[in-house]
């Protein structure tokens, strides 16, 4: 797709686009970066979009790229509110239970998770980068990072469902 034709769908669609992902999103900032990075695609190829279904498919690009923006916020706040490091988050937790929980599965990570699975997963998950920045910085695939995160996950749920521990 040409840079002209990109273009001429920003100027058609964009607006439409905006809309469904800030009534999504709930954020000004993430709508227009999730619109944006539709539009990227379309520059490097990596999405092909047919005259006849351009609207359909530039609206439902947003409405997946939203439901990820959704989904990796959840899983981050999930996993960040249980992996702090920092002393002075434990010691703020309510209870001594979740303080347990916490000391926990922060063990278990240590103790479990192979070398690069752990970086993967602190990379990831505790310093918030993308799939694509965590493979840069450590110089593999953005298929084995998501395989490592993939793994750790399953690995972590499965022991601490087994030990009836709530993640």
């Amino acid at each position: 797709m040409t840079r002209k034709e990109v273009e001429s769908l920003f100027k058609t669609h964009y607006a439409q686009m905006y809309h469904l992902a800030l009534s999504l999103l709930f954020d000004e900032a993430e709508s227009k970066d999730v619109v944006s990075e539709v539009f990227a695609s379309l520059l490097r190829g990596s999405a092909i979009v047919r005259a006849d279904n351009a609207q359909a498919f530039l609206l439902a690009s947003v409405r997946h790229r939203c439901l990820n923006v959704l989904q990796h916020k959840q899983v981050q706040e999930r996993f960040a509110r249980l992996l702090m490091e920092d002393s002075e988050t434990l010691e703020s937790k309510d209870t001594a239970e979740e303080q347990m929980q916490m000391e926990e599965m922060m063990r278990y990570l240590q103790n479990s998770l192979p070398p690069m699975s752990l970086k993967i997963f602190r990379l990831r998950y505790l310093q918030e980068m993308t799939c694509q920045e965590v493979a840069e910085v450590l110089n593999v695939s953005r298929q084995t990072v998501h395989t490592h995160l993939k793994q750790s996950v399953e690995k972590i749920r499965k022991y601490f469902n087994s030990n009836s521990i709530a993640i």
